[in-house]
């Protein structure tokens, strides 16, 4: 699979008894883990704006997640300002490890696995992360952007700083799927439970030849098709 150094990543380690009820009242997908599960979810702000997206698991007891935002700083800074006498920690240990992204091809390995230092972490089948200690040599990466984003294109996946911004939310890029109708209270719970219920402001993301369309409905382009985002 192709390899990609992934630096727009940060890993963040969640610690204390209280740590799966902290994640689950920020997160917009419920959090409820077995062994090997990773759970795609994001926070965000009152106004349901994606503040970050979470690619959780656990591991040795630990609750570790790959996290992207805009402003990783302001978003550590939240999250330790939510956590008021509630038992949790939150370690930052981006700068000890790599964080690779592999894709482009499907896969059964499910969840996470760890061999000779290397943590594999599984996302929806067809892509993943794999993360190890900067103690060791860089595993070999590519600088092949374009090919990236046709894959993406192809398999209708949304991303960070493309459909994924600070001024959406999930049901505006793609993210329907990392947003659970059933859950309890998060913040921008209301927000997207409005929009659900009254079906307003609901978009969908969608592949397009590139000259079927002009570019500024364009968000991501690839080489023959691009990926945009409709009303429904």
């Amino acid at each position: 699979m192709p390899r990609l150094a992934f630096d727009d990543a940060n890993l963040l380690i969640f610690s204390g008894e209280d740590r799966l009820r902290f994640i689950d009242g920020l997160s917009s997908n419920k959090i409820d883990f077995n062994s090997t599960d990773v759970i795609n979810t994001l926070v965000l702000t009152t106004k349901a704006k994606i503040m970050a997206q979470l690619h959780l698991f656990m591991l040795n007891e630990m609750l570790i997640s790959i996290t992207i935002s805009g402003d990783h700083v302001k978003l550590v800074n939240y999250l330790n300002s939510k956590i008021l006498t509630q038992q949790v920690a939150i370690n930052d240990v981006t700068t000890l490890n790599y964080i690779d992204l592999v894709y482009g091809e499907n896969t059964d390995t499910v969840g996470v696995t760890v061999s000779e230092g290397l943590t594999k972490v599984n996302v929806n089948g067809n892509y993943g992360f794999e993360i190890y200690s900067v103690k060791q040599n860089r595993l070999p990466t590519s600088t092949d952007q374009q090919s990236f984003t046709n894959w993406r294109v192809e398999n209708l996946i949304p991303w960070h700083g493309y459909e994924i911004t600070s001024k959406v939310n999930p049901y505006q890029c793609g993210l329907n799927n990392q947003v659970h109708e059933n859950k309890g209270c998060y913040t921008g719970q209301e927000v997207l439970t409005r929009m659900r219920s009254r079906n307003k402001g609901m978009r969908e993301l969608y592949s397009i030849d590139n000259v079927a369309i002009s570019d500024d409905k364009i968000t991501t382009k690839g080489t023959t098709n691009s990926l945009a985002i409709k009303r429904i």
